[in-house]
């Protein structure tokens, strides 16, 4: 299964989950199938990391996107809240801060003496507890353990060790849902898994396709679609 495949499934989830919330909320089976979206786009995100030729632009292209949403988000619900996006980006940054840390060790245990092995360390840990102290603080989709759950997945290049520490990091969110708010509609996430097994790491796309950008607009412009469906309906 393709990359372009499963990001078409989550699309779709994300559909059907936005359209309860917004429309439809009699249908509440459409939130158990939404479960499948965050978990897929999760785990691309660090496939996306772990590929890229351009951490920077990489980045910048869902920050800003995210910053964009949240502008339009803020003025249609008057509320503090950071969306997905917001949430990736800030997985991203984590990414960044774990690979140079785990390469500044790998030096250092190879012996290179000016490998500055604890400083990267360091910003890592201090990157992690900001994160978590903002989770605290400001409302954060899917909260600390989402931002982690990429980070989780980009722990190694081997496929399998991926989908190892993503599966873990998923079942700690499910169990948190579990627990901290008695619901029990996050563990149709596990579907992901199976799903994300068949991933044979291909993209789907021919090379310099521009159909990764259908995504980012589809994000917003599904949202606009239905924000205009519950004024008419």
């Amino acid at each position: 299964m393709t990359a372009l495949v499963l990001k078409l499934i989550a699309a779709f989830s994300m559909l059907c989950d936005h359209a309860c919330i917004m429309v439809f909320p009699q249908l509440s089976f459409l939130r158990i199938i939404g479960r499948l979206a965050f978990p897929i786009y999760a785990f691309f995100i660090a496939e996306g990391f772990l590929h890229t030729r351009n951490r920077l632009k990489y980045f910048l292209r869902i920050f800003v996107f995210g910053i964009l949403c949240q502008i339009v988000f803020f003025i249609v619900e008057r509320r503090m809240y950071l969306g997905v996006l917001i949430t990736f980006s800030i997985s991203i940054i984590l990414m960044w801060l774990y690979e140079r840390a785990r390469n500044s060790i790998a030096s250092s245990l190879s012996g290179e003496k000016r490998s500055p092995a604890v400083r990267d360390g360091a910003f890592f840990v201090l990157g992690a507890a900001l994160s978590f102290l903002l989770c605290r603080f400001v409302e954060v989709d899917y909260g600390f353990i989402g931002i982690m759950i990429p980070v989780c997945t980009s722990i190694s290049k081997d496929r399998k060790i991926r989908l190892l520490g993503f599966g873990t990091c998923l079942c700690a969110l499910c169990i948190y849902e579990c627990v901290a708010h008695k619901s029990f509609i996050q563990l149709a996430s596990l579907a992901a898994l199976p799903l994300l097994a068949l991933y044979n790491g291909e993209t789907g796309t021919r090379p310099g396709s521009r159909f990764k950008y259908f995504f980012y607009i589809f994000y917003a412009a599904h949202f606009i679609v239905l924000y205009l469906l519950s004024l008419i309906i």
